[in-house]
């Protein structure tokens, strides 16, 4: 089992985690990841989904000033996937539920259960799965506090 209540994934074999700044992750999966820069912000998302504990999963990570400020997850199960040409609110709720039932079965019971997520809170950050009415969108994010910045 992955360290996820420590704030790390594994992703081949390579532990991301907030000790791990922006450059390292670069020169590990520089050929694995399309990369966003924006002033102090730069974001890498994953170009195929990653298995991790049994689920396959998008990832994108996010560095603000070489730091590492979040990590989200998303289920890649092709069948949940939404569009605009093919929307259904059924495989947004589906695919919150996959990540609800995901991390709780990492984690145990939520530190919290809201009407949109679960949350997990730690000294080094929090874990919540999260659903975003207005934008459709659903995932697991892995926020970290500590911001040498």
């Amino acid at each position: 089992m992955m360290g996820i209540d420590e704030g790390k994934i594994i992703i081949k074999n390579k532990e991301i985690n907030d000790g791990m700044n922006s450059s390292e992750f670069i020169s590990v999966f520089s050929s694995e990841v399309n990369s966003y820069v924006n002033g102090d912000s730069k974001r890498f998302n994953f170009i195929n989904p990653q298995i991790i504990n049994g689920l396959s999963l998008w990832v994108k990570i996010v560095f603000n000033k070489e730091f590492l400020r979040s990590i989200e997850l998303k289920n890649a199960d092709p069948t949940l996937k939404n569009s605009y040409e093919n929307w259904s609110d059924n495989n947004v709720e589906l695919k919150r539920k996959s990540h609800d039932e995901w991390l709780m079965n990492q984690l145990g019971q939520p530190s919290e259960t809201k009407p949109g997520g679960i949350n997990y809170n730690y000294t080094w950050g929090e874990i919540l799965s999260f659903y975003d009415p207005r934008g459709g969108d659903t995932g697991i994010l892995i926020n970290y506090y500590k911001q040498n910045a």
